[in-house]
């Protein structure tokens, strides 16, 4: 196993992953680096074909240690990913926009409902898999996934509604 060329390319992933719920990007930092060491302290005793799955599973539950210990939920929102710069265009902002929405609707989610939405949809696991990092059966992961994504669309219909609201103000 070539551990520096893992670690570079699950590095930029799994940053991204903490930061959905870990909003300040030092902690998010400290937490991805504490989760290498901790498999690479752990890797004897793991089959490589999960090295992955235990990786993401031991810096979710860092993340989630995190939010309990400090009772800052609304501090360490889940987010999609960092911003970087705002881009003048038009179609761009619209994606913007879409993201603004998508990260209002992770704020609502459970930390394992955004983790096994984060999982599916942005990591391109199975069912299984999802599963098999999360360390629960794929019936318990299809029932989440089904509670968030109804939480989303529920979410996303406020939004809406809002903005035409606000629309018909103006």
């Amino acid at each position: 196993m070539n551990w520096e060329e893992f670690i570079k390319n699950k590095s930029g992933k799994l940053l991204n992953y903490i930061s959905k719920f870990v909003r300040i990007r030092e902690d998010a930092e400290d937490i991805m680096q504490f989760s290498f060491i901790e498999l690479l302290r752990n890797a004897h005793k793991l089959d490589e074909l999960y090295l992955e799955q235990w990786l993401y599973r031991v810096a979710h539950n860092k993340a989630v240690n995190l939010i309990k210990k400090n009772n800052i939920h609304k501090k360490y929102a889940p987010i999609v990913e960092y911003e970087s710069e705002l881009n003048q265009n038009q179609e761009l902002r619209a994606d913007d926009s879409k993201k603004d929405k998508i990260r209002q609707c992770f704020q609502t989610l459970k930390p394992n409902e955004a983790f096994a939405i984060e999982l599916q949809y942005y990591q391109k696991k199975t069912y299984k898999e999802i599963a098999e990092t999360m360390g629960l059966s794929v019936s318990a992961v299809e029932s989440i996934l089904v509670r968030a994504k109804k939480q989303i669309k529920k979410r996303l219909q406020e939004i809406e509604s809002q903005i035409v609201i606000g629309n018909e103000r103006s």
